[in-house]
């Protein structure tokens, strides 16, 4: 083995009940050419400083033991997981025993690095992982790969979470085939795509951390990008706000996961909406199709979660249950009925998160966030405006949303509801789209054009949960006695209160939002 060498590896979850059908997958028997599944035990120690300097910094140390066979000790290094298949550099070495020994290296690459970020600094033993790698070299179309499968667990102090992943490492040719692979395994056993290395895992068990709800970090976009490296930077965006709330929702932890989730494949929604014209039929179809459907999947979990945590809240501060009524009050009635809504659309949610529809959405939006996918089938212009640097294409984009919105926003006194909620998307998509773009601009003008437009947003997502709670608590009425029915009209009459408060001040936020001049003019 060389010492120094690049890794690319694509990284799934996989439920060990599947395991063996996973093995016996009719792809695997195909591209093995005969080759046989061997198991290696494999135990990982990872280093680091005691507040974790090096891991933040995308260096990972690590001494491993492979089976009957010896010890190894590795450094990697990463830019961090902007994308599903992320590049590391790494750095291997063999040792003679299980002790960590960073002078054994040779490479000047890495001996630089170490020397810059390890210098005059207590390295200690953090994690370990035990495993057993059942693993196979394939060849694939014109690629080679290794398919390994790891089934053990994590391990810091006394803590210790399981693993049992699935991860295809590329040795020769594209990183599609990981990708074009995964896509047929995936038809077999349901395989789920995971940002998530197992350092990480570590690093959270050492430090006791809890899984908590992830919001979006700025894309990080400049100037000289291409279109096509700002696009696929959006999706892994959006892609990380997915799997980052996914854990939220599945073990039932922060509302806001799921809240945040839904907004990952909305940005994700609009902007294949605003790139559609740039990027050939087919595939993006499909996506914004398996968007449409895994969003949906969330919604009334969402809705029944601001009723329950908001506005049922703010009616029993407003309006309290007498005491001698006890559970038979309006709210405590209201309450009761809603939760039992509640763990219906919890069941919905974690229904969407098992199906077929989005372990294929999470993987093509890897694989479009990881390498020019989209090209597949476009035609000269569409790789011309994708080529073209960024800011070419941006202006037209934020231009194009705001003719959009401006539309109806010209009509606001004549929309009825309908009207309204189909202006609340032409704002909400002006807002993403000033969220995806606003960075190459900068300046004063982006915030107060983002300021403004994020007071009619505010407004007209009020007047949205108005309708949506209506819509909700319709579906209540049908298992409530009269005083529950109590409660539902104490709740109709406080927001057409506050929907006819907001709609007084719509006209004068569009006409505010209106002077503002377009920061990309």
């Amino acid at each position: 083995m060389a010492e120094k060498q690049i890794e690319i590896e694509l990284k799934m979850r996989i439920d060990p009940k599947h395991v063996n059908r996973l093995k016996q997958a009719p792809v695997l028997r195909e591209v093995k050419e005969g080759r046989r599944l061997s198991t290696t035990q494999l135990v990982s120690i990872y280093y680091d400083t005691p507040k974790l300097s090096l891991s933040r910094k995308g260096l990972a140390i690590r001494v491993r033991k492979k089976g009957a066979t010896g010890w190894e000790q590795t450094v990697k290094a990463s830019n961090g997981l902007r994308a599903a298949l992320p590049e590391r550099q790494e750095w291997t070495v063999e040792l003679e025993d299980g002790e960590l020994d960073l002078a054994k290296f040779t490479d000047t690459d890495v001996l630089a690095l170490l020397d810059k970020l390890t210098k005059n600094k207590k390295i200690d033993r953090i994690f370990e992982t035990d495993l057993a790698r059942t693993s196979v070299d394939l060849g694939y179309r014109d690629a080679v790969m290794e398919l390994a499968i790891d089934q053990g667990v994590v391990r810091a102090g006394t803590r210790e979470a399981p693993i049992s992943e699935v991860e295809l490492e590329l040795k020769e040719g594209h990183p599609a085939t990981l990708f074009d692979l995964a896509l047929e395994l995936q038809r077999t056993v349901p395989l789920y795509l995971s940002l998530r290395s197992k350092a990480s895992r570590g690093r959270s068990l050492y430090f006791d951390e809890p899984p908590t709800f992830y919001r979006a970090d700025p894309v990080g976009l400049q100037a000289d990008m291409s279109a096509e490296e700002a696009f696929r930077a959006v999706i892994a965006q959006g892609l990380s706000m997915i799997l980052g709330n996914e854990v939220c929702v599945r073990q039932d932890l922060h509302l806001e996961g799921c809240h945040q989730m839904r907004v990952g494949m909305r940005r994700l929604r609009v902007a294949f909406s605003l790139f559609r014209h740039n990027l050939p039929a087919g595939e993006a179809v499909l996506i914004r199709r398996l968007l449409k459907s895994c969003t949906k999947g969330l919604d009334a979990l969402r809705d029944w979660d601001v009723f329950l945590g908001e506005t049922l809240p703010a009616i029993e501060q407003r309006f309290p249950d007498r005491a001698e009524t006890g559970e038979h009050g309006p709210n405590a009635e209201l309450r009761k009925a809603a939760e039992g809504q509640r763990a219906l659309a919890f069941k919905a949610a974690i229904a969407m998160l098992e199906s077929s529809d989005y372990q294929q959405l999470c993987l093509l939006l890897g694989a479009w966030s990881s390498y020019s996918r989209w090209a597949s089938g476009a035609s000269a212009a569409q790789m011309r405006a994708m080529s073209a640097p960024i800011g070419e294409l941006a202006e037209p984009l934020l231009e194009r949303a705001r003719k959009r919105m401006a539309k109806r926003g010209n009509k606001v006194g004549e929309l009825g509801i309908a009207g309204l909620h189909a202006w609340r998307l032409d704002v909400k998509q002006m807002r993403y789209a000033c969220d995806f773009f606003y960075e190459i601009y900068g300046g004063k003008a982006v915030k107060k054009f983002r300021s403004s437009l994020a007071e009619l947003q505010d407004i007209l997502g009020q007047l949205n949960d108005a309708a949506v709670a209506e819509t909700r608590l319709s579906i209540l009425q049908s298992a409530l006695s009269k005083q529950g029915l109590i409660g539902v009209g104490r709740i109709a009459g406080w927001y057409g209160a506050r929907a006819d408060y907001r709609l007084q001040g719509i006209a004068s936020a569009w006409k505010e939002f209106d002077k503002q001049k377009p920061f990309w003019r």
